[in-house]
């Protein structure tokens, strides 16, 4: 390996080394800073997704339709549940976007870690590739000093036998 392929390799480990520390890490400790909005939108999504919220909004409506149901025309909300309809279409208007805004930032986020994977993967290669060059290398060297030991003992061997008178 030249001595070019030598350093940027060498500078190729330290940013690998970076980025395995980055991949391994907590992926909330690598994430860019966020804004308020953004940090709502995480707060909302993360709300709205649990069992909690689908427990508490479905004895809301459960208690919302009984009431109304039980005290009629005099309910504050008689059926059909405008109001009730009303407030679950405001709730789903702020919440879809909200979602929405979270999902995008967490695809930016996991876009920006697949790219360090993909880097990471090609430096892996790079790595593979010059353990390769260093095996072939040893093992030219190693077939190189057989070959001149396997001469030298022929030598060896030759000198030692006594010479054989040809027949005629």
């Amino acid at each position: 390996m030249d001595t070019k392929s030598r350093r940027q390799l060498t500078e190729l480990r330290k940013q690998s080394k970076k980025e395995h520390e980055e991949l391994l890490a907590d992926p909330a400790d690598c994430e860019q800073e966020t804004t308020f909005g953004q940090r709502m939108a995480d707060a909302i999504t993360g709300g709205i997704a649990t069992w909690t919220f689908i427990l508490i909004q479905t004895a809301i409506i459960v208690g919302w339709t009984t009431y109304n149901i039980l005290i009629k025309k005099s309910g504050f909300d008689p059926y059909p549940f405008v109001l009730l309809n009303l407030f679950l279409s405001f709730q789903a208007a702020y919440t879809a976007p909200a979602i929405m805004m979270s999902q995008k930032r967490q695809n930016i986020n996991d876009s920006r870690r697949a790219e360090m994977e993909s880097n990471v993967n090609v430096k892996t290669d790079l790595e593979l590739y010059a353990l390769h060059e260093k095996i072939d290398d040893m093992r030219d060297k190693e077939i190189a000093e057989l070959k001149n030991s396997v001469r030298e003992l022929l030598e060896e061997l030759r000198k030692t036998q006594p010479a054989v008178p040809k027949s005629a």
